[in-house]
């Protein structure tokens, strides 16, 4: 993670989820291009979905982590629970759980592959995996 500016840090009489990098670098972070955007134009920060094209800040969460899972990037999250109406996919979800991932990320937050970043100057870094048990499956009851 990126060292935010300490200024930023709200005061200890509030709850957070997340810290205050994480937003830093969700809104410095290239957008995982790979993604289904319908028709919406949502720019180029990881900030921008297609759930929340304007990039609108909740707390410190990043939306691409919140609407795209299992999320690509290291999380600050250890998955306990996937509900899905869809049981063929959960194979997937489990496997791509940080729980028993590694998750890379670059120096620069600006890049979200390895090609990129050495590509550009920036160190490949990898954040090894929670090494606990996948989360559950389990069929949402929708």
């Amino acid at each position: 993670t990126v060292d935010a500016p300490i200024d930023f840090e709200p005061s200890a009489d509030r709850g957070r989820h997340e810290p205050f990098a994480n937003w830093y670098e969700c809104e410095r972070r290239s957008r995982n291009r790979g993604l289904f955007l319908a028709d919406n134009n949502v720019g180029g920060q990881a900030r921008s979905t297609r759930q929340n094209p304007g990039g609108g800040r909740s707390g410190y969460e990043c939306a691409e982590e919140r609407d795209y899972y299992p999320y690509w990037h290291p999380s600050y999250w250890v998955d306990l629970v996937v509900m899905t109406d869809n049981m063929t996919r959960c194979d997937y979800y489990q496997e791509e759980s940080q729980n028993v991932m590694d998750k890379g990320h670059c120096s620069s937050v600006a890049y979200n592959t390895q090609n990129a970043c050495e590509a550009n100057g920036g160190t490949w870094m990898v954040d090894g995996a929670f090494n606990v048990e996948p989360p559950q499956c389990i069929e949402a009851p929708w």
